[in-house]
This record gives structure tokens, C-alpha cells and sequence, in this order.
């Protein structure tokens, strides 16, 4: 039966992408549980504040405590005779302790502590029966792909293939281009062996095997990090990658514009100057241009994406909305009229792309398959806002020959640890056209009175508002919290000066709502997220999302970057209305203290961990997990 179970085990682990035993032997432990530890009860007190198994058989059937949710009693009396009333926690329905029945022995993990003399024993767990005595490797699944006893399976079967353990040491090696191993622990600056570390992952001798285990894969999974970041960074000389731009081209392109760009160090001028130095090199470029929001980085990859196009190379720009991409090409048409622009989103479907012109493609996602059918690779990519694109659908559009140029306020995690340790290009754009003065708020139930009073006076002076809900529509009778039922209520209170903006509208409904916000004709804007980048409304001056604990760092800058677009005043209001863990008010208080966008960047990078910086990896954000699967890696561990 067992066998079965592996084989089905095995089947599922292929779904995110472990394709042979010995892949499953570098999925590590999230952690180790102790269940070596078996004590009698006259020993209990020798072991407060340890993890101890004890024998012990129920009383009576597990049972919710009266009053307090979320919290399981269970009577058990150990082999010495004393009766304990232990306190689990959870839903009884799904717990462990729901199916055990009156009388059964069972070993127990529990934590004794003492209080006036007294011994009590807590976080009572039912210790399965293969595990007694040893120490339990537990792994992380992925959520709705694989569980974590489907993990263990495929492990375990893993375990018994002879060959598996050999391949997995092979595969080390080969992670780091063949070299010795002896080189591979140097580099990670742990001793012992790299059979010692598998063995002490999946199957230690003691708790102290597998937490050296557990310390020596999470130096070898930094190395590995740093070894990758180092050969991403290692660009070979292509000839075929140039595109060569001369200066004077560039400044009469500039002179043409109909306004004029800032100038000096970090100025618009500098950075597209800079961009088109790099499209003359021998190699793929891979830059960030880095511009906050409001700065106007739009125009830094205009002039060299239109210059690219006369020199007869071929361009793309994606972007992460309808809405924006139809706001940048009107953009490339103003600037630059006589330069084909092609704009390629689900509302333009059935448009033809006149791939004689080479027009500069400008676009969302549709631009994957716009591209495939026509098996068009662009030489210079620029993709709008990274963090809305995953690193796969970045590939999808490049050869090896492709220039790419992404653009951010705020740069992914992983791209900020790609600028530290990955050769990674930085063109940064500080200097603004106006002075901003944007105040930056997070307020809970206790300020929504002022917050609100504020809002009236803003409109009340003929300057707009904008609030954003996480949800477009109610998810039942009373949920005022979403799009749809806050626009019915603000248009209550104040009629014909509400405009309702969100994702499930149609395109033309999206296209006439934002004209009708840009215009100025309505005061209040009901959004969803989709107002969350590169849209200008002119007299925008107050912000409030509502719900800020359920978006990223760089989204909610995003959202606040909508403000005083041409200068002058704004406020923005990091709402929460239900109290928030003290990671979450971590993050969010963040905003308070910066308004730099890439500063922002570097500290949700602290908090958050790099992403996986592996050229392959999907991860933008979050732990690394390099090499290993489940190990989990911050900035310190490259200290």
C-alpha cells in the first residue's frame, strides 16, 4: 500500500516541477521536530521547557473549551496514573484529536512548565508511531499544488532509491559548474561533507545533526545565490545585441519634444542619454531605470525606444493595463508623430499590426501572443513597472539577442539584489519638473472621522479624491467594503460628483470612466488597483485605500505616487479598518517613512527577502529558495 502512496506521491511532486528522486532530496525541511526525547512521569520535572514524549491514555473525548474559540480540551492520564488537562488549539472538526477514542494509549509530545510547584504539560501532539524515538523531518507544501505529507512521501521514497542520494550529490556539484566538492563547502564556509548535510536534512541521527544540517544547506543555498548572481552578471560579447545611437540624433530628438526635459546629473536628459550608450554596447543590456513616481521616466525610454526604431531595430514596451498602455502611446504619438506606433491590448484584439512599418509595439500581455504567432522577437524590450510581470513572462519575449530595460519607482526584491550582487545596470532619474509635498498617513477606525472630514473639504475646494477597495464587488448583504457598494454611497451623499473605475468593467466603460476623471468633471473617484500605476489625474490631491494591510509596499506607493502629479500638495491615507498583525504594521509604516520609491524598495527587501535570484526562477519576491526548496534566505544571511 505504501508503495502506492510513493508512486502517487511522486506523480504529484511532479506538478511543481521535481521531476526525479533525487530533485525530491533537495526539497529541505521547513523543521525538525524531536520526538527522541521518551520520559517517564517521575522525570518530568527534569525536562521544564523541553520537548518530551510521554505515554498516556485518554480519559474522555476531546471536546471544545466552553468559552474560549479555537481552543481543544483533552483528558489524558500518564502510565504513573496522574489525569493532565491539556489545551490544543485549532478547529476540533479537523484536529488531530477529534477521531481519538476514550481508553486509547498513545505517546504524547508535550512541554512541561512549572508554576508554584506544580507541573502542567502544554502543546499536546499525538506522536505517530514511526517517528518515536527519532526526529521528524516536517516540509512545506505549496498551497493548492502539493501538501506537506505529499512533500514527505515523495521524500521517503527517495530515500529508498539507491541511485537518488548519488544524483542529488552530482546535481549539487553541478549547480555550482562542476565543482569539487570540497570547493563548493568552501565557498559556503561549512565543514563535514554534502552526504552528511542530506542525510542530516531528511533522515539525523540527533536534533543537533539536523540543525547543523539545516545551518550548512542554508550557507551552501547563499553561496549558490551569490554564484548564480555572479554568471547572470557575466554577459557574453554579442555583436548582433547593438544598436548603435549616435548623439547628435539623440539631441535633436530631444529639441523636437514640445516641452523640455530636466537636465543635469539625474535628470531626464542624463538617463536617456546613458540608455542609448548602453544600446551601443556589445552585449544585451539588462538595466532598471529607476525614476520615482511623478519624476517622468516615460519620456527616459521614449527617445531611445523611438531612436531604436529609426535605426531600423525592432521594440517593444510592456505594460501592465489597458488604461496605461493607451495613455503611453498617446504619448509616442504626441512626442513623436512620425514614428508607427502599434497598440496591442484585449480592446485592439482584432487590430492588424502592419509589421512592415515596424512599428514600436506598445502593449499588455496580448503582446505574448501578438509575437509568438508572428515569431517576432523585439532588440530593445522596455517593460513598465517590473513588479507586475513575472520573470517567465519577461523571458517569453527575448532571445538572446534582446536589450531589456525594465522601469520601476520601485524595484523588485529580487531585482534590488541583482543590483548588489548580479551586474545588474542602474540608471537613475531623481530630478523633478515641480515640487511635491505628499503627507503620508496610516490611520485606523479611531481617525476615519477626520479622515472623512478631510475628504469633504478637499472636494469641497474643487480638487478630487480618489478611494480604492480592495474588492470590486460586496461579498455580501452589509459589505460596504467594496467598489461597487462605496460608489452607490458616495454617489448618495454627493450626486454627480462620483465616478465608479474597476478591473470588470469593459474597455470602453474604463476608457470613458478615467476621461471623465482626468477631465476634472467628477470629484470622486471609486476605484479598484486599476488606478494603481502610471495614470495621471491632474488634480488629484487626497488618497485613501482602504484595506492597505492586503497590498505590497510598492503598490501602495504606486497608488500614492497618483498625487500632485504636476506638483503641490497630497495626502495620502494607508487606511486600516481591522486591526493588523505586527508584521503587516511593520510593513505598511514603511510608507511613513519615505518617500523615495527605491529606498522604499531596499527596505521591503529587509523585510521581505530577495526572491530567488536563479536566472530560471519565477520568485520575484519573498525568501530566496536557491538550490534547496524550503530554505529560506534573508539579507543577513549573505552578511
Amino acid at each position: 500500500m505504501s508503495a502506492v502512496v510513493h508512486r502517487s506521491a511522486m506523480e504529484q511532486i511532479r506538478r511543481v516541477g521535481v521531476m526525479a528522486p533525487h530533485e525530491a532530496l533537495l526539497w529541505a525541511p521547513r523543521k525538525h521536530v524531536d520526538y527522541s526525547l521518551i520520559c517517564e512521569p517521575h522525570e518530568i520535572g527534569a525536562f521544564v521547557d523541553q520537548r518530551i514524549i510521554l505515554e498516556m491514555t485518554t480519559c474522555a473525548r476531546a471536546s471544545r473549551h466552553p468559552s474560549k474559540k479555537g481552543r481543544i480540551i483533552i483528558r489524558a492520564r500518564d502510565t504513573g496514573g496522574r489525569e493532565h488537562r491539556l489545551t490544543a488549539f485549532g478547529d476540533l472538526r479537523f484536529s488531530e484529536w477529534n477521531d481519538v477514542p476514550v481508553g486509547q494509549s498513545l505517546m504524547i509530545s508535550v512541554k512541561p512548565s512549572e508554576f508554584s510547584g506544580e507541573i502542567y504539560l502544554h502543546g499536546p501532539e499525538i506522536v505517530p508511531q514511526k517517528w518515536i524515538g527519532r526526529v521528524m523531518p516536517v516540509y512545506a507544501g505549496k498551497p493548492r499544488v502539493v501538501s506537506s505529507e505529499t512533500v514527505g512521501a515523495a521524500v521517503a521514497q527517495a530515500l529508498e532509491d539507491p541511485n537518488a542520494h548519488v544524483d542529488a550529490l552530482i546535481a549539487i556539484r553541478q549547480s555550482f559548474g562542476g565543482l569539487e566538492e570540497i570547493d563548493i563547502l568552501k565557498r559556503a564556509g561549512t565543514g563535514g561533507s554534502l552526504a552528511m548535510l542530506l542525510d542530516g536534512l531528511h533522515r539525523p541521527a540527533s536534533i543537533e545533526h539536523a540543525t547543523w544540517a539545516m545551518d550548512a544547506a542554508r550557507a551552501l543555498a547563499a553561496a549558490y545565490v551569490l554564484y548564480e548572481a555572479e554568471r547572470a552578471g557575466q554577459r557574453p560579447l554579442r555583436l548582433q545585441t547593438t544598436i548603435r545611437i549616435n548623439d547628435a540624433d539623440i539631441n535633436r530628438m530631444i529639441g523636437s519634444l514640445p516641452f523640455r526635459p530636466t537636465t543635469g546629473e539625474e535628470s531626464q536628459e542624463a538617463a536617456i542619454h546613458a540608455i542609448c550608450h548602453s544600446l551601443g554596447q556589445p552585449y544585451a543590456m539588462d538595466a532598471i531605470l529607476t525614476a520615482d513616481v511623478g519624476v517622468g521616466k516615460t519620456l527616459c525610454y521614449m527617445v531611445p525606444a523611438v531612436a531604436s526604431q529609426a535605426t531600423g531595430a525592432k521594440v517593444a514596451v510592456l505594460v501592465p493595463n489597458t488604461l496605461l498602455a493607451e495613455q503611453i502611446a498617446g504619448e509616442f504619438r504626441s512626442c513623436f508623430p512620425e514614428c508607427p506606433v502599434s497598440l496591442i491590448t484585449d480592446a485592439t484584439r482584432k487590430e492588424t499590426v502592419q509589421w512592415d512599418q515596424n512599428p514600436v509595439l506598445i502593449g499588455t500581455t496580448r503582446l505574448f501572443s501578438v509575437a509568438r504567432k508572428a515569431m517576432w522577437h523585439p532588440n530593445l524590450l522596455v517593460i513598465d513597472e517590473q513588479q507586475k510581470m513575472s520573470v517567465e513572462q519577461r523571458a517569453e519575449l527575448c532571445n538572446d539577442d534582446t536589450n531589456v530595460l525594465e522601469a520601476s519607482a520601485t524595484p523588485i526584491p529580487r531585482t534590488v539584489a541583482m543590483l548588489r550582487y548580479g551586474g545588474k545596470e542602474r540608471i537613475v532619474v531623481s530630478k523633478r519638473h515641480a515640487v511635491q509635498d505628499i503627507r503620508t498617513y496610516v490611520v485606523g477606525t479611531e481617525h476615519r472621522g477626520r479622515m472623512f472630514d478631510m475628504l469633504k473639504k478637499v472636494v469641497a475646494a474643487g480638487q478630487q479624491v480618489a478611494v480604492i477597495y480592495p474588492r470590486v464587488e460586496a461579498n455580501g448583504e452589509g459589505d460596504s467594503a467594496s467598489v461597487v457598494a462605496a460608489g452607490a454611497s458616495f454617489e448618495k451623499l454627493c450626486p454627480g460628483q462620483v465616478v465608479v473605475l474597476h478591473g470588470k468593467m469593459s474597455t470602453e466603460e474604463k476608457i470613458e470612466a478615467m476621461a471623465l476623471a482626468k477631465s476634472g468633471q467628477r470629484s470622486i473617484i471609486i476605484g479598484s488597483s486599476i488606478i494603481e500605476i502610471g495614470i495621471t489625474i491632474a488634480n488629484l490631491r487626497m488618497l485613501i485605500v482602504v484595506s492597505a494591510d492586503r497590498y505590497g509596499v510598492s503598490t501602495l506607493h504606486q497608488f500614492r505616487g497618483r498625487l500632485a502629479r504636476h506638483g503641490g500638495w497630497g495626502a495620502f491615507f494607508a487606511y486600516l479598518p481591522n486591526e493588523v498583525d505586527e508584521d503587516t504594521a511593520a510593513r505598511i509604516q514603511l510608507l511613513a517613512q519615505t518617500n523615495d520609491g527605491f529606498e522604499l524598495a531596499e527596505l521591503d527587501l529587509l523585510q521581505r527577502g530577495f526572491g530567488d535570484l536563479a536566472t530560471e526562477s519565477n520568485d520575484t519576491s519573498g525568501r530566496s529558495r536557491t538550490l534547496f526548496r524550503g530554505i529560506d534566505l534573508m539579507p543577513q544571511d549573505f552578511q
